[in-house]
């Protein structure tokens, strides 16, 4: 099955019920950015849907430069368009399931206070490891123009 949502409609639906179920019980999803010269770049990364947004975290996990220097975080100042693929497998290929969504995004800091104390808030409540991992002083920001959801049935 595959049902496609835009801005528009997503504005008037939000989601279709398992959509978000979808969303809500990931705990990973992967983050296609391109650079200025069309190279693309993914990664795994850990997020939330606040039900208009999605955000992830720069946070402080291991990293071998800071999080303004991070490849995806330079891709996004250059070009903003992203892709955001949430999946999962199973060996019972009927229950095999991807939802993409693809919109703008940017970094909010320090600057967006009270959103930023949002989305940690949200953060801390679905990834309990944050209790013990720095969470960041900053965080991407995904404004969706379009999901995809497709799932075998």
């Amino acid at each position: 099955m595959f049902l496609g949502f835009s801005r528009g409609l997503l504005s008037l639906v939000k989601l279709e019920a398992y959509v978000r179920a979808v969303i809500d019980k990931a705990r990973v999803a992967r983050l296609a950015t391109v650079s200025d010269k069309a190279q693309p770049h993914l990664v795994p990364v850990v997020f939330v849907f606040d039900k208009e947004s999605f955000f992830i975290p720069l946070d402080e996990k291991a990293k071998r430069v800071r999080p303004e220097r991070l490849r995806r975080v330079k891709n996004i100042q250059k070009n903003p368009n992203v892709a955001l693929l949430i999946d999962e497998y199973n060996d019972d290929w009927r229950k095999l399931f991807f939802v993409m969504v693809t919109g703008k995004a940017r970094i909010i800091g320090k600057e967006q206070g009270e959103l930023l104390a949002k989305v940690h808030k949200l953060l801390f409540a679905k990834y309990p490891q944050y209790k013990r991992v720095g969470i960041g002083e900053s965080c991407i920001m995904i404004d969706p123009q379009k999901v995809i959801l497709w799932r075998n049935r």
